[in-house]
């Protein structure tokens, strides 16, 4: 525990130092602005309709940047739709795209390492339950002890020693038990709700039949220097067409 303790706390420092940015988008070659949910975005028409948005109009630097894509098939062909078809370019450099699996992959990763320390953290205070039966003790005596002779001695001195309670260290390994399990099933609950999470935002390999509409959630990866704007393009291959499409990202000034 004293070890974990700093790292919450190095944790904490991080988030509470994040940074806000803005990931705006700029209507671009005959692109239409809208607003989807209060957040401004922008609208291709093709032979395939594509709305494309940031998540939220601001976002910290503590998560990845976040878009949601929603595209309407206009024609009569069905077509397949997923992250295969996304591309992203930060200042003209590739920036990977998350797919979903990935990003489950991640959640379950994570999984993985909570159960690792909490299975850790279960067996220390197994050995500590195990000691919790005994009890030290320790004083001073005084004795004088009557010969038939007549003759009597005097002693004192003093004592030590452990003794050992096996209700008591039964109780604590119970204690400690249960405490390990919780943190399990926590562990576990809140695995499943991050990929419930997922599995009903994060863009899928989808059919997106004829006059129909689906759209999900984008993931890219971070940003390394976040003091400077850049200059975001992203590339939405749909029913064999491409739109462009531009984000400009900055650092969000405090007031």
């Amino acid at each position: 525990m004293k070890r974990i303790i700093p790292i919450i706390l190095v944790g904490l420092l991080i988030q509470g130092c994040a940074t806000t940015l803005k990931l705006e988008p700029v209507a671009t070659n005959g692109q239409k602005e809208i607003f989807q949910e209060g957040v401004e975005s922008v609208m291709s028409a093709k032979k395939a309709l594509v709305a494309i948005r940031p998540l939220s109009n601001t976002y910290t630097s503590n998560v990845r940047p976040t878009i949601v894509v929603s595209v309407f098939n206009g024609t009569d062909t069905s077509f397949n739709f997923s992250t295969e078809d996304i591309q992203a370019f930060v200042d003209h450099k590739p920036l990977k795209v998350y797919t979903y699996e990935e990003l489950a992959a991640e959640v379950k990763h994570r999984q993985a390492c909570l159960a690792l320390a909490a299975a850790l953290q279960g067996v220390s205070r197994s050995m500590n339950a195990a000691n919790a039966g005994n009890t030290y003790q320790s004083g001073n005596y005084n004795a004088s002890v009557y010969g038939s002779n007549g003759y009597n001695a005097y002693g004192s001195g003093s004592y030590t020693g452990y003794t050992y309670n096996p209700a008591a260290a039964q109780q604590a390994q119970d204690a400690a038990n249960a405490q390990t399990q919780a943190e399990m099933r926590n562990i576990k609950f809140e695995t499943e709700r991050a990929l419930q999470g997922l599995s009903s935002t994060i863009l899928k390999k989808t059919t997106v039949f004829p006059h129909s509409w689906y759209g999900g959630y984008v993931e890219f990866e971070k940003l390394e220097d976040l003091t400077q704007p850049h200059d975001i393009n992203i590339l939405v291959n749909a029913s064999g067409e491409q739109h462009e499409f531009l984000f400009k990202q900055q650092k969000v000034q405090s007031k």
